[in-house]
């Protein structure tokens, strides 16, 4: 690996930011996410959006509660829709506060007012890493992506971890490499995720031509072995959405480790829509937590 040295081996996590919602999909999430903290030693902080789309439409004289089992319809009026909201930040708050206290890991949890994927997004701009669910809403069972998780893969400053529907950090760990600094940073996160994760590493070398990926090859592999990893390697000689899917599919991988030069905007947000994995995008001159 290029660089490889102790203070490089670090990747530099110190807050790390979990959207909330108190659904199980969220509390998967937060299990991840505190299972990451607890890994990079870094500062969890929980966060709940008190969505403005929701208050609004309670507030309208048409809206209703439908009831079951009992089909049955009640007004909604934003009083209820306030109560609602809170009783969901405190069993929220409450989940971070378990889950850290098991890990020993450092917390805090905030709540904010607002359109959710604003909210999201500019949290984010105070941390180093981003994790939330990949739909935002837990009821959908299609691998599209949310609108939140969208605009965070789109706008957010830092990196971010997008987890499958109920699912964490898994087995096998996969990285495009393509010797960019950016590309090398995901290697070493990829490479600390394998480590915590059973230590095998799918490494994609983005090379189009056999001397590319033997000299991208060559400036890795040795580090990758010194960190006691099994790690496997693959050409990717084009650069597309249906290749890295073809990739993924091939080497079924759990997690993805991606920079985000590696695919042009209008590419990565078709990929992330049709990819059924969870996917860590790092991003170029991400810095540390300001």
């Amino acid at each position: 690996m290029p660089s490889s040295n102790a203070r490089n081996d670090e990747v530099p996590f110190r807050r790390i930011l979990v959207a909330l919602d108190a659904s199980d999909h969220s509390l998967a999430a937060l299990e991840a996410a505190v299972e990451l903290a607890a890994a990079m030693k870094a500062e969890l902080e929980g966060l709940y959006v008190e969505d403005v789309n929701l208050l609004r439409a309670a507030s309208s004289p048409a809206s209703r509660e439908v009831r079951y089992p009992f089909v049955s319809a009640a007004r909604l009026d934003s009083g209820y829709m306030e109560r609602q909201l809170r009783a969901q930040a405190s069993q929220a708050r409450q989940a971070l506060v378990n889950a850290c206290k098991r890990r020993k890991v450092k917390c805090s949890f905030r709540i904010t007012r607002g359109e959710v994927a604003h909210e999201v997004v500019a949290a984010a701009e105070a941390v180093d890493m981003l994790i939330l669910g990949r739909v935002s809403r837990p009821l959908v069972r299609q691998i599209r992506l949310g609108s939140t998780a969208l605009a965070a893969a789109v706008h957010a400053s830092c990196c971010v971890l997008l987890l499958k529907r109920d699912m964490g950090i898994v087995q096998p760990v996969l990285v495009a490499y393509d010797g960019s600094p950016t590309a090398r940073r995901a290697l070493m996160i990829a490479t600390r995720l394998a480590r915590k994760n059973g230590g095998y590493l799918a490494v994609l070398i983005v090379a189009d031509t056999p001397e590319v990926e033997y000299r991208l090859q060559a400036e890795t592999a040795d580090g990758l072995r010194r960190q006691g990893l099994l790690v496997r390697f693959r050409r990717l000689s084009e650069v597309s959405a249906p290749a890295l899917l073809q990739a993924l599919q091939v080497e079924r991988s759990g997690t993805l480790v991606l920079s985000d030069t590696i695919l042009h905007l209008a590419s990565l947000q078709r990929f992330l829509d049709e990819v059924d994995c969870s996917v860590l995008l790092v991003r170029s001159g991400a810095g540390g937590a300001k």
